[in-house]
């Protein structure tokens, strides 16, 4: 540099502003909480009142008799011209299974015929009533399983041999 050249002022160049001290509004904030604070009260009310009001309702359980329940069920499997014979026996069997369990404290539904055949043994019944159960029991597994064709007077006397049974075993 020559002691006759002075320097270029740069006039472009501006020095560092200081800091910005910035002001938080937290009113906003207040407003936002305030809002949120009051959708939760209104969410609970409403929450507490669905719930109370559910709880007034009175539920009422009638119970059926298993007796009942039984006719009822054969009831509506009497209509033995319009039924096919495997499911008229899975659903008389069903039925009279379902009794035996309530009656009889035997878990009849879950056991085979050959499991439930020395149960039934064990049951207070008649000679006539003992004997035709397990004849009952005995006859509707072909027709249920190996597809040995029912007959419709047979289907019949099964009926009212199960209507008759739950009539005298009724407690």
């Amino acid at each position: 540099m020559q002691a006759t050249d002075k320097p270029i002022p740069m006039t472009d160049i501006n020095d560092i502003k200081p800091l910005e001290n910035l002001v938080v509004d937290w009113s906003l904030l207040l407003y936002i909480l305030g809002a949120v604070l009051i959708l939760a009260v209104i969410g609970a009310v409403v929450y507490f009142w669905k719930k109370h009001r559910n709880q007034k309702r009175i539920s009422v359980e009638v119970t059926i008799l298993p007796h009942e329940a039984a006719l009822r069920l054969l009831d509506a499997l009497a209509d033995v011209e319009n039924i096919d014979g495997k499911v008229f026996y899975f659903s008389l069997s069903n039925i009279l299974r379902t009794y035996i369990q309530a009656i009889y404290n035997i878990n009849a539904l879950e056991m085979t015929t050959e499991e439930l055949l020395p149960k039934v043994d064990l049951l207070n019944l008649n000679k006539e009533m003992h004997h035709g159960l397990k004849y009952l029991l005995r006859s509707t597994d072909p027709v249920k399983f190996a597809g040995v064709p029912a007959t419709l007077s047979k289907m019949q006397q099964d009926l009212a041999f199960v209507r008759s049974f739950v009539n005298q075993t009724e407690r």
